[in-house]
């Protein structure tokens, strides 16, 4: 049962994260610093809110439930990027954007925006997915069933309106593990990255200013 911490315990490490045995507060930090920064040209509002989200899965450290309420928070900072990179067209009667998740990925995907390229955290992602594949088809002992070869930018446009939506409508409390919330962190973290053009190195001669006339 998940309660309220008492003021006595409140800077304690909560005890679930013992489950796990290699799990470390430097290792959480040492992750979310190399997998879910996000780059100069992600304007600052936006990289702002993610970096409360990561702070706030920090804390799953001190309260194991932040874990997963920081990885619902994530599927909103996508959203709020993409409303940001691509503004709407036309708002409806009482000036709102009616687009939903699915709407705004698959309009970044058609303008060229999103692309399986831009994941660097896909090769891992397939190949965990054909290990399992294997595994679960040796318990059943059967062959392993062909994976079909769909664009993982149109799996994301398939799968992510409906886990946004089972976090924002819930009907029960969903806990997930610190790995499985990370997983979560870095996939918004591509996408956004995604969204804007990294910034081009300012070369030392670009940077000179000309030299004043005599």
């Amino acid at each position: 049962m998940v309660s309220i911490k008492s003021p006595e315990h409140f800077f304690e490490r909560d005890p679930t994260n013992d489950f796990f045995s290699l799990l470390t507060l430097e290792k959480l930090h040492e992750h979310v610093s190399q997998y879910c920064a996000l780059h100069q040209g992600v304007p600052e509002d936006i990289r702002d809110y993610v970096h409360v989200i990561v702070t706030l899965y920090l804390y799953g450290w001190l309260y194991y439930p932040f874990y997963t309420l920081a990885s619902e928070r994530s599927f909103f900072a996508v959203e709020m990027a993409l409303r940001k990179r691509l503004p709407p067209r036309k708002l409806d009667k009482k000036g709102r954007d009616r687009r939903s998740l699915g709407d705004l990925l698959r309009e970044a995907k058609d303008a060229g925006l999103l692309r399986d390229e831009g994941f660097p955290s896909l090769e891992n992602r397939r190949a965990n997915a054909e290990e399992l594949n294997e595994h679960m088809a040796e318990i059943l002992g059967r062959e392993p069933e062909r994976q079909p070869e769909v664009p993982y930018v149109d799996v994301l446009i398939g799968t992510s309106p409906w886990l946004r939506n089972h976090f924002a409508h819930p009907n029960m409390q969903t806990i997930l593990t610190p790995g499985q919330a990370l997983d979560g962190l870095i996939l918004a973290a591509e996408i956004i990255n995604q969204l804007w053009p990294i910034p081009r190195p300012v070369s030392s001669d670009e940077g000179d200013s000309p030299p004043a006339r005599a």
